[in-house]
Protein backbone atom coordinates (compact mmCIF):
# COMPACT_ATOMS: atom_id res chain seq x y z
CA UNK A 1 0.00 0.00 0.00
CA UNK A 2 1.74 3.22 -1.02
CA UNK A 3 -0.52 5.07 1.51
CA UNK A 4 0.72 4.95 5.49
CA UNK A 5 -1.49 3.19 7.63
CA UNK A 6 -3.20 5.14 9.97
CA UNK A 7 -1.25 2.55 13.22
CA UNK A 8 1.84 3.65 12.21
CA UNK A 9 1.52 7.56 12.07
CA UNK A 10 -0.82 7.85 15.14
CA UNK A 11 -0.21 9.80 18.20
CA UNK A 12 -0.32 7.08 21.17
CA UNK A 13 0.59 9.32 23.97
CA UNK A 14 -3.21 10.56 24.46
CA UNK A 15 -4.15 12.49 27.50
CA UNK A 16 -7.12 10.79 28.63
CA UNK A 17 -9.92 11.98 31.10
CA UNK A 18 -13.20 10.32 32.26
CA UNK A 19 -16.45 12.18 31.31
CA UNK A 20 -17.19 12.72 35.50
CA UNK A 21 -14.30 14.60 35.89
CA UNK A 22 -13.74 18.48 35.69
CA UNK A 23 -13.10 21.14 33.25
CA UNK A 24 -10.38 22.25 35.56
CA UNK A 25 -9.18 18.06 35.87
CA UNK A 26 -9.58 18.32 31.93
CA UNK A 27 -6.84 21.54 32.32
CA UNK A 28 -4.51 20.47 34.72
CA UNK A 29 -4.11 17.61 32.40
CA UNK A 30 -2.84 19.48 29.66
CA UNK A 31 -0.81 21.44 31.51
CA UNK A 32 0.87 18.17 32.46
CA UNK A 33 1.11 16.61 29.11
CA UNK A 34 1.50 20.07 27.43
CA UNK A 35 -1.26 19.03 25.23
CA UNK A 36 -3.63 21.10 23.49
CA UNK A 37 -6.42 18.87 23.29
CA UNK A 38 -7.77 15.88 25.50
CA UNK A 39 -10.01 13.15 25.03
CA UNK A 40 -12.60 12.65 27.07
CA UNK A 41 -13.93 8.89 27.44
CA UNK A 42 -17.46 7.88 28.33
CA UNK A 43 -17.86 4.52 27.78
CA UNK A 44 -17.18 3.47 24.01
CA UNK A 45 -17.87 7.26 22.94
CA UNK A 46 -14.75 9.45 22.91
CA UNK A 47 -14.77 13.10 22.86
CA UNK A 48 -12.38 16.57 22.28
CA UNK A 49 -11.91 19.30 24.84
CA UNK A 50 -8.99 21.33 22.82
CA UNK A 51 -7.38 24.85 24.22
CA UNK A 52 -9.59 26.73 22.39
CA UNK A 53 -12.64 25.32 24.15
CA UNK A 54 -11.24 26.73 27.37
CA UNK A 55 -11.04 29.86 26.06
CA UNK A 56 -14.56 29.73 24.67
CA UNK A 57 -15.53 28.52 28.25
CA UNK A 58 -13.69 30.74 30.01
CA UNK A 59 -15.61 33.52 28.03
CA UNK A 60 -18.53 32.61 28.54
CA UNK A 61 -18.56 32.36 32.36
CA UNK A 62 -18.87 28.58 32.87
CA UNK A 63 -16.98 27.46 35.86
CA UNK A 64 -13.77 25.07 35.65
CA UNK A 65 -15.26 23.02 38.60
CA UNK A 66 -18.52 21.92 36.08
CA UNK A 67 -18.36 18.20 35.59
CA UNK A 68 -17.36 17.79 31.93
CA UNK A 69 -20.78 15.66 31.85
CA UNK A 70 -22.55 19.17 31.88
CA UNK A 71 -20.55 20.78 28.79
CA UNK A 72 -21.17 20.79 24.90
CA UNK A 73 -18.56 18.35 23.33
CA UNK A 74 -17.86 17.34 20.10
CA UNK A 75 -17.70 13.11 19.73
CA UNK A 76 -14.94 12.42 17.77
CA UNK A 77 -14.76 9.59 14.41
CA UNK A 78 -13.35 6.23 14.89
CA UNK A 79 -11.56 4.86 12.45
CA UNK A 80 -9.40 1.31 12.45
CA UNK A 81 -5.81 1.63 12.61
CA UNK A 82 -4.64 -0.71 9.44
CA UNK A 83 -7.09 1.90 7.62
CA UNK A 84 -4.48 4.26 5.45
CA UNK A 85 -4.29 7.94 4.98
CA UNK A 86 -6.75 8.38 2.63
CA UNK A 87 -9.93 7.31 4.90
CA UNK A 88 -8.73 9.63 7.93
CA UNK A 89 -9.25 12.93 5.14
CA UNK A 90 -12.71 11.55 4.26
CA UNK A 91 -13.15 11.47 7.95
CA UNK A 92 -11.89 15.13 9.04
CA UNK A 93 -13.54 17.80 9.37
CA UNK A 94 -12.74 21.82 8.97
CA UNK A 95 -13.48 22.55 12.29
CA UNK A 96 -11.83 19.70 14.85
CA UNK A 97 -8.77 18.05 13.30
CA UNK A 98 -8.64 14.86 15.36
CA UNK A 99 -9.64 11.52 14.64
CA UNK A 100 -9.44 8.39 17.36
CA UNK A 101 -7.55 5.03 16.07
CA UNK A 102 -9.01 2.36 17.51
CA UNK A 103 -7.77 -1.49 17.86
CA UNK A 104 -9.75 -4.83 16.27
CA UNK A 105 -11.73 -4.78 19.15
CA UNK A 106 -12.51 -0.78 19.61
CA UNK A 107 -10.45 0.05 22.26
CA UNK A 108 -8.46 3.60 21.91
CA UNK A 109 -5.16 2.93 20.14
CA UNK A 110 -4.24 6.24 19.33
CA UNK A 111 -4.75 10.16 17.91
CA UNK A 112 -4.44 11.21 14.39
CA UNK A 113 -3.88 14.96 14.07
CA UNK A 114 -2.71 17.32 10.90
CA UNK A 115 0.49 16.92 12.92
CA UNK A 116 0.79 13.88 12.28
CA UNK A 117 -0.37 13.80 8.72
CA UNK A 118 2.17 16.37 8.21
CA UNK A 119 4.63 14.01 9.74
CA UNK A 120 4.46 12.03 7.34
CA UNK A 121 4.62 13.21 3.96
CA UNK A 122 8.02 12.74 2.25
CA UNK A 123 9.14 16.18 1.40
CA UNK A 124 11.07 14.76 -1.86
CA UNK A 125 8.15 14.32 -3.99
CA UNK A 126 6.79 17.75 -3.22
CA UNK A 127 6.74 20.31 -5.93
CA UNK A 128 9.74 22.96 -5.05
CA UNK A 129 9.01 25.79 -6.83
CA UNK A 130 5.34 26.25 -5.61
CA UNK A 131 5.36 29.17 -3.30
CA UNK A 132 3.98 29.64 0.25
CA UNK A 133 1.68 32.68 -1.19
CA UNK A 134 0.03 30.34 -3.48
CA UNK A 135 -1.88 29.04 -1.06
CA UNK A 136 -3.29 32.44 0.08
CA UNK A 137 -6.05 31.90 -2.37
CA UNK A 138 -8.37 30.70 0.25
CA UNK A 139 -7.75 32.75 3.49
CA UNK A 140 -9.66 35.43 4.39
CA UNK A 141 -6.87 37.19 6.28
CA UNK A 142 -5.75 37.60 9.90
CA UNK A 143 -6.53 39.27 13.29
CA UNK A 144 -4.01 41.22 14.72
CA UNK A 145 -3.65 43.82 17.57
CA UNK A 146 -0.92 46.19 18.98
CA UNK A 147 1.08 44.72 22.41
CA UNK A 148 -0.53 47.27 24.86
CA UNK A 149 -3.82 45.77 24.50
CA UNK A 150 -5.09 44.54 27.72
CA UNK A 151 -5.92 41.20 26.99
CA UNK A 152 -9.77 41.48 28.49
CA UNK A 153 -10.00 43.15 25.11
CA UNK A 154 -8.58 39.97 23.31
CA UNK A 155 -10.43 37.17 24.37
CA UNK A 156 -13.32 37.54 23.45
CA UNK A 157 -12.36 37.83 19.60
CA UNK A 158 -10.11 34.48 20.10
CA UNK A 159 -13.12 32.19 20.07
CA UNK A 160 -13.77 33.72 16.30
CA UNK A 161 -10.21 34.38 15.07
CA UNK A 162 -9.18 32.76 11.74
CA UNK A 163 -6.40 30.57 11.85
CA UNK A 164 -6.36 30.21 15.77
CA UNK A 165 -4.07 33.06 16.48
CA UNK A 166 -3.71 36.91 16.59
CA UNK A 167 -0.30 38.49 15.37
CA UNK A 168 1.08 41.72 17.33
CA UNK A 169 2.06 43.99 14.73
CA UNK A 170 4.31 47.07 15.71
CA UNK A 171 4.37 49.68 13.13
CA UNK A 172 2.78 47.28 11.09
CA UNK A 173 5.40 44.60 11.78
CA UNK A 174 5.26 41.43 13.55
CA UNK A 175 6.48 41.48 16.86
CA UNK A 176 4.81 38.55 18.52
CA UNK A 177 1.87 36.24 18.43
CA UNK A 178 -1.20 34.97 20.67
CA UNK A 179 -2.59 31.29 20.20
CA UNK A 180 -4.68 29.37 22.20
CA UNK A 181 -1.90 27.77 23.95
CA UNK A 182 -0.77 31.02 25.01
CA UNK A 183 -4.19 32.02 26.28
CA UNK A 184 -4.70 28.69 27.97
CA UNK A 185 -1.65 29.39 30.22
CA UNK A 186 -2.79 32.69 30.63
CA UNK A 187 -6.35 31.17 31.95
CA UNK A 188 -4.89 28.79 33.76
CA UNK A 189 -2.20 31.10 36.19
CA UNK A 190 -4.76 34.37 36.08
CA UNK A 191 -8.42 33.92 37.24
CA UNK A 192 -8.45 37.84 37.30
CA UNK A 193 -6.54 40.35 35.77
CA UNK A 194 -5.02 38.86 32.46
CA UNK A 195 -2.66 41.86 31.79
CA UNK A 196 -1.81 43.00 28.68
CA UNK A 197 -0.87 41.24 25.53
CA UNK A 198 2.78 42.04 26.24
CA UNK A 199 2.56 39.74 28.89
CA UNK A 200 1.57 36.78 27.78
CA UNK A 201 2.73 36.88 23.63
CA UNK A 202 5.22 34.68 22.46
CA UNK A 203 8.01 36.64 21.12
CA UNK A 204 10.04 37.11 18.55
CA UNK A 205 7.75 35.81 16.23
CA UNK A 206 9.17 33.39 13.57
CA UNK A 207 8.60 33.92 9.94
CA UNK A 208 8.62 32.64 6.56
CA UNK A 209 8.77 34.71 2.83
CA UNK A 210 5.98 34.58 1.02
CA UNK A 211 8.23 33.25 -1.86
CA UNK A 212 9.77 30.86 -0.35
CA UNK A 213 8.37 26.79 -1.27
CA UNK A 214 6.06 24.78 0.01
CA UNK A 215 8.87 22.32 0.18
CA UNK A 216 10.38 24.09 2.76
CA UNK A 217 7.42 25.10 4.64
CA UNK A 218 6.65 21.52 5.21
CA UNK A 219 10.32 21.23 6.98
CA UNK A 220 10.01 24.49 8.70
CA UNK A 221 6.24 22.90 10.02
CA UNK A 222 7.92 19.78 11.04
CA UNK A 223 10.92 20.80 12.84
CA UNK A 224 9.50 23.13 14.67
CA UNK A 225 6.16 21.54 15.64
CA UNK A 226 3.61 24.86 14.65
CA UNK A 227 0.27 24.83 13.93
CA UNK A 228 1.08 27.29 11.31
CA UNK A 229 3.39 29.83 9.44
CA UNK A 230 3.37 33.56 9.40
CA UNK A 231 3.94 34.25 6.35
CA UNK A 232 5.67 38.10 5.22
CA UNK A 233 6.77 39.89 1.84
CA UNK A 234 9.62 41.58 1.14
CA UNK A 235 9.24 44.30 3.47
CA UNK A 236 8.33 42.32 6.10
CA UNK A 237 4.93 43.12 6.74
CA UNK A 238 2.48 39.99 6.82
CA UNK A 239 1.05 38.38 3.92
CA UNK A 240 -0.80 35.52 5.61
CA UNK A 241 -0.77 32.75 7.19
CA UNK A 242 -0.72 28.88 6.22
CA UNK A 243 -1.76 26.24 8.34
CA UNK A 244 -1.20 22.57 8.60
CA UNK A 245 -4.22 22.41 6.54
CA UNK A 246 -3.29 24.22 3.75
CA UNK A 247 0.16 22.29 3.35
CA UNK A 248 -2.11 18.67 3.66
CA UNK A 249 -4.04 19.67 0.90
CA UNK A 250 -1.31 21.15 -1.35
CA UNK A 251 1.48 18.17 -0.21
CA UNK A 252 -0.80 15.02 -0.88
CA UNK A 253 -2.69 16.64 -3.85
CA UNK A 254 0.95 16.52 -5.44
CA UNK A 255 1.57 13.16 -3.66
CA UNK A 256 -1.45 11.53 -5.43
CA UNK A 257 -0.44 13.13 -8.81
CA UNK A 258 2.69 10.98 -8.51
CA UNK A 259 1.31 7.99 -7.86
CA UNK A 260 -0.20 6.53 -11.47
CA UNK A 261 0.44 2.88 -10.56
CA UNK A 262 -2.14 3.09 -7.57
CA UNK A 263 -4.74 4.90 -10.02
CA UNK A 264 -8.00 3.74 -7.60
CA UNK A 265 -6.22 5.52 -4.62
CA UNK A 266 -5.28 8.92 -6.64
CA UNK A 267 -9.20 8.70 -7.71
CA UNK A 268 -10.55 8.46 -4.16
CA UNK A 269 -8.05 10.64 -2.88
CA UNK A 270 -8.70 13.42 -5.46
CA UNK A 271 -11.89 13.60 -5.03
CA UNK A 272 -11.82 13.80 -1.36
CA UNK A 273 -8.76 16.59 -1.64
CA UNK A 274 -11.34 19.05 -4.12
CA UNK A 275 -14.64 17.93 -1.85
CA UNK A 276 -12.42 19.63 1.23
CA UNK A 277 -11.40 22.47 -1.01
CA UNK A 278 -14.65 23.41 -1.48
CA UNK A 279 -15.86 22.60 2.46
CA UNK A 280 -12.87 24.83 3.09
CA UNK A 281 -14.10 28.00 1.18
CA UNK A 282 -17.35 27.26 2.67
CA UNK A 283 -15.98 27.18 5.96
CA UNK A 284 -14.28 30.32 5.75
CA UNK A 285 -17.02 32.24 4.69
CA UNK A 286 -20.03 31.10 6.64
CA UNK A 287 -20.77 31.09 10.45
CA UNK A 288 -20.24 27.35 11.34
CA UNK A 289 -24.14 27.81 13.64
CA UNK A 290 -26.53 29.75 11.58
CA UNK A 291 -25.16 29.24 7.99
CA UNK A 292 -24.70 33.15 7.34
CA UNK A 293 -21.82 35.10 6.38
CA UNK A 294 -19.28 35.57 9.39
CA UNK A 295 -17.26 38.08 10.06
CA UNK A 296 -14.57 37.87 7.41
CA UNK A 297 -16.66 37.57 4.41
CA UNK A 298 -18.80 40.53 5.69
CA UNK A 299 -15.73 42.60 5.48
CA UNK A 300 -14.81 41.32 1.88
CA UNK A 301 -18.54 42.37 0.75
CA UNK A 302 -18.39 45.89 3.10
CA UNK A 303 -15.78 46.74 0.85
CA UNK A 304 -17.45 45.57 -2.36
CA UNK A 305 -20.41 48.00 -1.47
CA UNK A 306 -18.27 50.94 -0.59
CA UNK A 307 -16.34 50.65 -3.89
CA UNK A 308 -19.92 50.38 -5.27
CA UNK A 309 -21.25 53.11 -3.16
CA UNK A 310 -18.54 55.69 -4.28
CA UNK A 311 -18.56 55.01 -7.74
CA UNK A 312 -22.64 55.39 -8.56
CA UNK A 313 -23.02 58.01 -5.49
CA UNK A 314 -25.41 55.80 -4.15
CA UNK A 315 -26.12 55.27 -0.35
CA UNK A 316 -25.64 52.52 2.09
CA UNK A 317 -26.80 51.49 6.00
CA UNK A 318 -25.27 49.40 8.53
CA UNK A 319 -27.66 48.19 11.26
CA UNK A 320 -26.01 46.15 14.67
CA UNK A 321 -28.53 44.07 16.35
CA UNK A 322 -28.03 42.30 19.58
CA UNK A 323 -30.25 40.20 21.41
CA UNK A 324 -31.55 41.37 24.35
CA UNK A 325 -30.50 39.22 27.94
CA UNK A 326 -29.38 36.21 26.00
CA UNK A 327 -27.00 35.58 28.11
CA UNK A 328 -29.55 34.22 30.63
CA UNK A 329 -30.83 31.62 28.16
CA UNK A 330 -27.35 30.04 28.17
CA UNK A 331 -27.33 30.41 32.03
CA UNK A 332 -31.05 28.93 32.58
CA UNK A 333 -31.85 26.47 29.47
CA UNK A 334 -28.41 25.58 28.56
CA UNK A 335 -26.04 26.06 25.18
CA UNK A 336 -28.53 23.84 22.78
CA UNK A 337 -31.26 25.89 23.66
CA UNK A 338 -29.15 29.00 23.14
CA UNK A 339 -27.92 27.83 19.53
CA UNK A 340 -31.50 27.07 19.00
CA UNK A 341 -32.36 30.32 19.25
CA UNK A 342 -29.35 32.01 17.75
CA UNK A 343 -30.70 30.18 14.62
CA UNK A 344 -34.38 30.79 14.56
CA UNK A 345 -32.99 34.41 14.74
CA UNK A 346 -30.84 34.30 11.61
CA UNK A 347 -33.37 32.64 9.65
CA UNK A 348 -36.22 34.90 10.86
CA UNK A 349 -34.06 37.93 10.11
CA UNK A 350 -32.98 36.51 7.15
CA UNK A 351 -36.61 36.14 5.89
CA UNK A 352 -37.34 39.92 7.30
CA UNK A 353 -34.57 41.77 4.55
CA UNK A 354 -34.45 41.63 0.79
CA UNK A 355 -32.40 39.51 -1.03
CA UNK A 356 -30.06 41.91 -1.91
CA UNK A 357 -29.40 43.15 1.96
CA UNK A 358 -26.72 41.72 3.46
CA UNK A 359 -26.31 39.85 7.23
CA UNK A 360 -23.47 37.79 8.78
CA UNK A 361 -23.35 36.78 12.39
CA UNK A 362 -20.86 39.35 14.05
CA UNK A 363 -20.28 37.43 17.10
CA UNK A 364 -21.68 35.64 19.92
CA UNK A 365 -25.77 37.19 20.18
CA UNK A 366 -24.49 40.01 17.30
CA UNK A 367 -25.97 40.10 13.89
CA UNK A 368 -24.82 42.90 11.76
CA UNK A 369 -26.75 43.78 8.23
CA UNK A 370 -25.83 45.62 4.81
CA UNK A 371 -28.62 47.77 3.43
CA UNK A 372 -27.21 48.90 -0.35
CA UNK A 373 -28.91 51.51 -1.83
CA UNK A 374 -30.72 52.53 1.14
CA UNK A 375 -30.59 55.77 3.85
CA UNK A 376 -31.25 55.91 7.41
CA UNK A 377 -34.93 56.21 7.07
CA UNK A 378 -35.21 53.32 5.07
CA UNK A 379 -33.02 51.15 7.43
CA UNK A 380 -34.93 52.53 10.23
CA UNK A 381 -37.92 51.03 8.51
CA UNK A 382 -36.24 47.60 7.88
CA UNK A 383 -34.80 47.19 11.51
CA UNK A 384 -38.49 47.93 12.89
CA UNK A 385 -39.89 44.98 11.03
CA UNK A 386 -37.21 43.01 12.32
CA UNK A 387 -37.75 44.42 16.23
CA UNK A 388 -41.48 43.31 16.06
CA UNK A 389 -41.36 39.97 14.19
CA UNK A 390 -39.11 38.70 17.07
CA UNK A 391 -41.17 40.41 19.30
CA UNK A 392 -44.10 38.80 18.62
CA UNK A 393 -42.38 35.28 18.01
CA UNK A 394 -42.10 32.42 20.94
CA UNK A 395 -39.36 30.36 21.51
CA UNK A 396 -39.84 26.35 22.21
CA UNK A 397 -39.17 26.82 26.11
CA UNK A 398 -37.40 30.11 26.27
CA UNK A 399 -40.73 32.50 25.48
CA UNK A 400 -40.42 35.60 23.90
CA UNK A 401 -36.87 37.35 23.18
CA UNK A 402 -36.35 40.71 22.32
CA UNK A 403 -33.50 42.78 20.12
CA UNK A 404 -31.47 46.49 20.10
CA UNK A 405 -30.76 47.69 17.05
CA UNK A 406 -28.19 50.43 16.13
CA UNK A 407 -28.44 52.06 12.66
CA UNK A 408 -25.96 54.34 10.58
CA UNK A 409 -25.62 56.07 6.85
CA UNK A 410 -22.08 54.86 5.48
CA UNK A 411 -20.25 57.88 3.74
CA UNK A 412 -17.85 57.39 1.51
CA UNK A 413 -14.89 58.57 3.88
CA UNK A 414 -15.92 54.95 5.79
CA UNK A 415 -13.69 52.43 6.51
CA UNK A 416 -15.73 49.29 8.24
CA UNK A 417 -14.21 49.78 11.71
CA UNK A 418 -15.51 53.48 11.84
CA UNK A 419 -19.06 52.52 10.46
CA UNK A 420 -19.32 49.62 12.82
CA UNK A 421 -18.40 51.88 15.46
CA UNK A 422 -21.06 54.40 14.71
CA UNK A 423 -23.89 51.87 14.61
CA UNK A 424 -21.83 50.07 17.70
CA UNK A 425 -22.74 53.06 19.73
CA UNK A 426 -26.39 53.85 18.51
CA UNK A 427 -26.98 49.86 19.85
CA UNK A 428 -25.10 50.69 23.12
CA UNK A 429 -27.76 54.01 23.32
CA UNK A 430 -30.45 51.39 22.78
CA UNK A 431 -29.76 49.13 25.51
CA UNK A 432 -28.97 52.01 27.77
CA UNK A 433 -32.85 53.02 27.03
CA UNK A 434 -34.37 50.50 28.05
CA UNK A 435 -33.57 47.45 24.95
CA UNK A 436 -35.91 46.27 22.29
CA UNK A 437 -35.71 49.50 20.84
CA UNK A 438 -34.02 51.44 17.39
CA UNK A 439 -31.51 53.70 17.71
CA UNK A 440 -30.05 55.79 14.76
CA UNK A 441 -26.36 57.52 14.58
CA UNK A 442 -25.82 60.63 12.42
CA UNK A 443 -22.76 59.91 10.00
CA UNK A 444 -20.50 61.59 11.80
CA UNK A 445 -20.25 61.31 15.65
Amino acid sequence: MFFPTLGAIATTDVALVDIHETIRDALTMMHQHNHRSIVVKNGSVYYIITTKDMIALKTDGIAFDTPLSQIKLRVLPLIDKESNIISALSLASQTDEHICVCNADGSLYGLITNSDIISSVDPQVIMESLQIGTIFDKKYGFKSCTADMKMDEILPYMKDAPNDCIIVLENNLPIGILTSKDLLRLISESESNLGSVSEVMSSPIETMNMKDSISDALEFIKARHYKRIVAVDDSGHVAGIVTQQDLIARTYLKWSQLVNEHFQEFEELTKILQQRNRDLTIWATQDALTGLHNRHMFSELFDKELATMKRYKTRVSVIMMDLDYFKRVNDRFGHNIGDYVLKTVAQMVKSSVREADLLARWGGEEFVLLFPNSGCDEAYIAAEKIRKVLESFRFDEVGQMTCSLGITEVVEEDTLESAIERADAALYRAKESGRNQTITCEARL
